[in-house]
């Protein structure tokens, strides 16, 4: 019995020889723009993680006791939270992470609801950070720009 063949008649053998160099040539550049895309977006989930545990840190350290800016002189006042801005700063740079003393924002006077329904006075601080685009060609094809702004915020309860 002879063995069916899938060519057609009259057709010589090796017809598809560049068939997989052609699939290679469309699948690659999609594939490129796949990964550069994951790297870009994995960028922003770990500035992102470094930020939000900057402004965790700058919470803590300023809700202790030493850094009461309550009953303080304007001067004294802008001490403290200078003080507190660059706790946050030097945790960032630890992270590679360069941000300014104005990215940093500091409220000593949040009303916290604690069990009970009694409120407490806590610390909010905000960091917000503009992220640069590793690839910048990649933007025309992922929609980056609106959410390169990275922002944390944290709330502690003041221990004063």
């Amino acid at each position: 019995m002879k063995q069916a063949s899938n060519r057609l008649p009259g057709m010589k053998s090796g017809g598809q020889k560049g068939v997989a160099t052609v699939e290679l040539a469309i699948i690659l550049p999609m594939f490129g723009i796949l990964l550069l895309g994951i790297l870009e977006i994995g960028g922003m989930a770990r500035a992102h993680q470094a930020v939000q545990n900057g402004a965790r840190e700058g919470a803590r350290f300023a809700a202790m006791p030493i850094n009461n800016v309550l009953n303080l002189s304007a001067s004294a006042k802008t001490t403290v939270e200078n003080r507190i801005k660059d706790s946050v700063i030097a945790y960032l740079l630890n992270e590679s992470i360069a941000i300014t003393r104005a990215d940093v924002a500091l409220d000593q006077d949040v009303s916290i609801s604690v069990t009970g329904g009694d409120t407490v006075k806590g610390t909010r601080v905000t960091v917000t950070y503009t992220r640069p685009i590793l690839f910048p060609g990649i933007a025309r094809w992922i929609a980056l720009n609106s959410i390169r702004p990275v922002q944390g915020t944290a709330v502690f309860r003041n221990l004063y």
